[in-house]
């Protein structure tokens, strides 16, 4: 190979390559899950209601504290009661939950577009001993890892129903 041909051909590389990779970087970073610093109440006629970080630590706030299987550690979370949420939508809870509205459930949904889903029944302290929050701090600090708000509940055996990076919760009637 002619040395010409060996430059244009390093030259072709050197100027191709650093495109390619912006490129597969660019890519990358759009298909990651966007994390947010609000989460939406989606209440069925779809009134939304947006929560800010500061709004929910500025709600009372309950510990909770869990055993995780995958990490096999009792991990401890602090966060705003669900129930607390869904009453700015008006959900029945207590005395109200009955009949008809005992087909509410909510479904709580992820950026990466996770979601599970729970009664409104189990959700409701009059009606479930389970506790279920939408947690903002682990061990007292700002979840880092799966934030910046987590669902997390008491009573399932296995972690599936908790939602990480959570962007929104509906509240839903079966038809």
């Amino acid at each position: 190979m002619k040395r010409s041909a060996l430059f244009y051909l390093l030259l072709s590389i050197i100027c191709i390559q650093p495109a390619w990779i912006a490129k597969a970087q660019a890519t990358a970073a759009q298909n990651a899950p966007a994390t947010t610093s609000t989460l939406d109440l989606i209440a069925p006629d779809g009134h939304r209601i947006t929560i800010t970080a500061d709004a929910l630590r500025s709600m009372p706030q309950q510990t909770v504290r869990v055993h995780n299987p995958h990490t096999k550690t009792d991990e401890s979370y602090q966060g705003v009661e669900l129930s607390v949420l869904l009453a700015r939508l008006d959900a029945p809870m207590g005395p109200k939950l009955r009949g008809k509205a005992l087909a509410m459930y909510v479904v709580a949904e992820g950026t990466d577009k996770y979601r599970a889903v729970y009664s409104l029944a189990e959700v409701d302290p009059d009606f479930h001993t389970g506790t279920v929050i939408v947690a903002d701090r682990e061990d007292g600090q700002p979840i880092a890892k799966d934030g910046p708000f987590k669902l997390m509940n008491t009573e399932d055996k296995r972690p599936a129903r908790w939602v990480r990076n959570l962007a929104s919760i509906r509240l839903s009637t079966v038809p």
